[in-house]
């Protein structure tokens, strides 16, 4: 917490000259900061941390992909919860749907309360005791995959840098092998990046 704090105060008094409305932000809590007015500069640093977030929420949105051949695909969901610092707890996700009724949905979650478990289970793979639960390698990153072939539904869940969960899951398909299609078209190179800046 206290490294996380460090840095802020760090962007707070190494402000570009340039403006946008982040910049104004840490400017007006820098100048309430220096007027003792504590509170005050809190709120409008937490402000400036939300505006942050929003910027890192639109960066990850554009990661997820375009549906393929015969896919559509909805408008992109994005959400944060408030109070999180350096982009914690922002969530994406985008529905896709194909012309024969199958459906697919990836979702990206920074520090989630599940990423402990999906750890635990990745660390420990005698933990896993589910039928139907095994540990899968996409694109050379580790993860979980459930399938239930009666309903023909699971899903994927991969874990990057001990900080994302992406969880690709689907009901109604044809077989597994389209989790793993959406999976394996995910980019996490250019993921990882945007979780780095």
């Amino acid at each position: 917490m206290r490294f996380l704090l460090t840095i802020f105060l760090i962007i707070l008094f190494t402000t570009p000259a340039y403006a946008d409305n982040v910049t104004e932000s840490l400017d007006k809590a820098k100048d309430l900061y220096n007027q003792g007015k504590y509170y005050k500069a809190v709120t409008e640093l937490n402000f400036a941390i939300g505006l942050i977030q929003d910027k890192q929420l639109e960066k990850f949105k554009s990661l997820l992909p375009e549906p393929p051949a015969g896919w559509k695909a909805d408008q992109v969901e994005g959400s944060r919860a408030p109070g999180q610092l350096m982009g914690g707890g922002i969530t994406v996700a985008r529905n896709y749907t194909s012309s024969d009724g199958q459906k697919i949905r990836i979702e990206m979650i920074t520090d989630s309360p599940l990423l402990s478990s999906i750890m635990m289970f990745l660390s420990n793979p005698m933990m896993m005791g589910g039928a139907g639960t095994r540990l899968v390698s996409i694109n050379g990153e580790k993860g979980i995959e459930e399938w239930n072939p009666q309903d023909k539904s699971g899903k994927i869940q991969i874990v990057l840098q001990n900080r994302m969960l992406i969880s690709v899951s689907g009901n109604n398909l044809k077989s597994k092998n389209v989790l793993y299609d959406f999976a394996k078209n995910l980019d996490f190179t250019k993921i990882k990046k945007a979780m780095e800046e």
